[in-house]
C-alpha cells in the first residue's frame, strides 16, 4: 500500500486502535476533539486515507455524518515482512498483510520466515505470530533485536544478568551470545501459520 504521512498514521492508527477495542469507529467531532484538529483538516487527512486504500470514507451530504469504515482486512495482525532465522538482518517495518485473526489485537504482529535456523520446528516461509511482551522463562523462542538494528528468531536463555545466549533449533547453526545492553526483546512467540491455512487467511488480503 502507498506509504503514509506521520499524521495520516497516526490518525489510521487510532482509528484501527478504537475499532478494535469498541467494535466501531468514534464520532468524528468528538474523534477531531480527541486529535487537537480542526474537523475540516481532520476531513481531509481522512480523504488522503481513503485514496490510498486504508478506509473508507464518502460525503453523504449536509446535515448528515459521512460514511466511514475500514477494511475489514486492516483491522487483523500485522504481518511486519520478514524476520531472519540465519544470518542477522534487518527486519522489515512496515506491514505486508493483515491476518484475520479474532481475539488478537495491537499487542500482536506476525513475521514471515526466511532461512532455516530454527528448522524444522519453524520453516522457511512459515509466518510466526508474537506478543509484544517480555519472555517469561529461560528458554522461550522470542524476535529479538540486536544493537537497535538486527532482528532474529531464536530461543532466549538467559545466562546472567548481564547477558542472554541466542541459541537455534538447528544443530548446524552456532549459538550466540549477546550482552543484555545490545538486545531488545521485540515480541514472543505465540504460534506459527503454514500451508493451506496461511493462504486461505492471506487471500485477497496482500498489498
Amino acid at each position: 500500500m502507498k506509504s503514509l504521512s506521520r499524521a495520516q498514521e497516526r490518525i489510521f492508527s487510532k482509528l484501527r486502535d478504537h475499532k478494535r477495542r469498541t467494535g466501531h469507529l468514534p464520532e468524528l467531532s468528538a474523534f477531531a476533539r480527541d486529535l487537537g484538529m480542526h474537523y475540516v483538516s481532520l476531513k481531509q487527512h481522512l480523504e488522503a486515507l481513503a485514496s490510498k486504500g486504508y478506509l473508507v470514507f464518502e460525503s453523504r451530504g449536509r446535515g448528515r455524518s459521512p460514511l466511514l469504515e475500514l477494511p475489514a482486512e486492516l483491522t487483523g495482525v500485522p504481518v511486519l515482512g520478514s524476520i531472519p532465522a540465519g544470518p542477522l538482518s534487518e527486519a522489515a517495518t512496515e506491514a505486508e498483510s493483515f491476518l484475520p485473526l479474532v481475539g488478537f489485537y495491537g499487542d500482536h504482529f506476525a513475521l514471515r520466515v526466511s532461512g532455516d535456523s530454527m528448522a524444522d520446528l519453524v520453516q522457511d516461509g512459515d509466518i510466526v505470530l508474537f506478543k509484544q511482551r517480555q519472555p517469561q522463562r529461560s528458554g522461550e523462542m522470542c524476535a529479538v533485536r540486536v544493537e537497535s538494528s538486527e532482528v532474529t528468531l531464536k530461543y532466549l536463555d538467559l545466562l546472567d544478568d548481564a547477558s542472554y545466549a541466542l541459541r537455534p533449533h538447528n544443530p548446524l547453526y552456532p549459538t550466540l551470545q549477546v550482552p543484555a545492553s545490545a538486545l531488545s526483546i521485540e515480541g514472543v512467540y505465540q504460534g506459527l501459520l503454514r500451508g493451506e491455512v496461511l493462504s486461505s487467511l492471506l487471500a485477497d488480503r496482500s498489498y
